[in-house]
């Protein structure tokens, strides 16, 4: 099992959103952080194999990017 953490000021939803859309097999762990300059920002954590996890991250990018 593989855990990746980030920080990120993607709402949970659109973050769920994306780990639905994608098919990728992985867990999910949220919840708020400190904000920045009054933005929220939340701390995740990804569970799963490192294929999953990887996987995960790669499309989560690309999603984010408009790719």
């Amino acid at each position: 099992m593989m855990k990746r953490r980030f920080v990120t000021a993607l709402p949970p939803e659109e973050i769920t959103r994306i780990a639905k859309t994608t098919g990728n097999r992985v867990i999910l762990h949220i919840e708020e952080s400190e904000p920045f300059h009054g933005m929220p920002r939340w701390r995740v954590v990804v569970e799963g194999s490192p294929k999953e996890v990887m996987e995960f991250m790669e499309k989560l990018k690309l999603a984010r990017a408009g790719g």
